[in-house]
C-alpha cells in the first residue's frame, strides 16, 4: 500500500521512510487490538452476566456483647456443693485416740446403755455445720455424769448450747463438753475437781435444742492452744463410749 501525504498546496507527495514505518506500527497495533476484541465477543454470549462466585456458608459466630468484642463463653455448669469432710482432723493422731481409750470413758448419763447411744458426729446442722458431737436422748432431769476424772474449767451460758459445762482432762490436752443442761448439780463450780461418775448436771432442752427435745449434747475436743476451753479439734466420742 502506498502512503502519501498531502501538502498544503494540494500536490500529492510521498512520505519519508521513517514516517511510513511509524504509521505501519500504529496500524498494526490497532489491528491486533481489534482482533482481540472480536475474539472476546465470540467467546462471551451476548446478554450473559458474570457468574457470582459461590461462597461456602460459615457457621454463625459465638454471641458477643458488642461488635468486635470477645465471644461470650458459655456459662459454667454449677458446681455441686462440697459435703463436709467425714475424716477426722489430720492433727488428731492415733496417740490421741489411744490415750482416750485408756481413760475408759463413761457414758455420761445415768441409766443409759450403749444400745441407746447413736453416732451423730458427722450429721449436718444449720449453717452448713457438721455436728461434731453426740446427741444422747434421755428424759428431762436425767443425771449427767462426769465421763472421766478432771476439773470444771468453764460454766457457760451459750446461745446454741444453752446451759453448758466444760471439763478439762487430767492431761490438760482434752476438753469434754456437756450442753442443753436443765441445771447444774449443787456445788458445781469452776475449778471443782471431778471424779468419773460424779453427777454434774441434769438433762434439759436449753439453747437451740428445741422445746421438749430433751437430750445431752456431748463432745470431745483436743485443745488447740494452751488455756483455751472451747474450739479445738473435734474427736468422735462414739467409738470411745460404745466399745464393740
Amino acid at each position: 500500500m502506498k502512503l502519501s501525504g498531502i501538502l498544503g498546496n494540494g500536490r500529492r507527495t510521498k512520505l519519508p521512510i521513517k514516517y511510513r514505518r511509524i504509521v505501519l506500527l500504529v496500524l498494526s497495533g490497532l489491528a491486533v487490538i481489534l482482533m482481540s476484541v472480536e475474539l472476546l465477543n465470540l467467546q462471551t454470549p451476548h446478554g450473559s452476566q458474570p457468574v457470582a462466585r459461590k461462597v461456602d456458608s460459615v457457621s454463625a459466630p459465638a454471641t458477643s456483647d458488642e461488635k468486635g468484642s470477645r465471644p461470650r463463653e458459655a456459662p459454667a455448669a454449677p458446681s455441686r456443693e462440697t459435703a463436709p469432710s467425714t475424716a477426722e482432723p489430720s492433727n488428731v493422731t492415733d496417740s490421741d485416740i489411744d490415750y482416750l481409750v485408756s481413760r475408759n470413758l463413761l457414758i455420761p448419763l445415768r441409766g443409759i446403755s450403749a444400745s441407746q447411744v447413736h453416732d451423730t458426729f458427722k450429721e449436718s446442722r444449720s449453717e452448713g455445720r457438721q455436728h461434731d458431737a453426740l446427741d444422747i436422748k434421755a428424759p428431762q432431769g436425767t443425771p449427767v455424769l462426769a465421763t472421766t476424772d478432771g476439773v470444771v474449767t468453764k460454766l457457760f451460758q451459750s446461745e446454741r448450747g444453752g446451759i453448758t459445762l466444760y471439763q478439762l482432762d487430767p492431761s490438760g490436752r482434752y476438753v469434754y463438753y456437756y450442753a442443753h443442761l436443765m441445771r447444774y448439780e449443787d456445788g458445781i463450780a469452776e475449778g471443782k475437781q471431778l471424779r468419773r461418775g460424779d453427777v454434774i448436771a441434769y438433762v434439759g432442752d436449753t439453747g437451740n435444742a428445741g422445746a421438749g427435745n430433751y437430750h445431752l449434747h456431748f463432745a470431745i475436743s483436743r485443745i488447740s492452744a494452751p488455756g483455751k476451753w472451747s474450739g479445738g479439734d473435734p474427736i468422735n466420742p462414739y467409738p470411745l463410749l460404745v466399745k464393740h
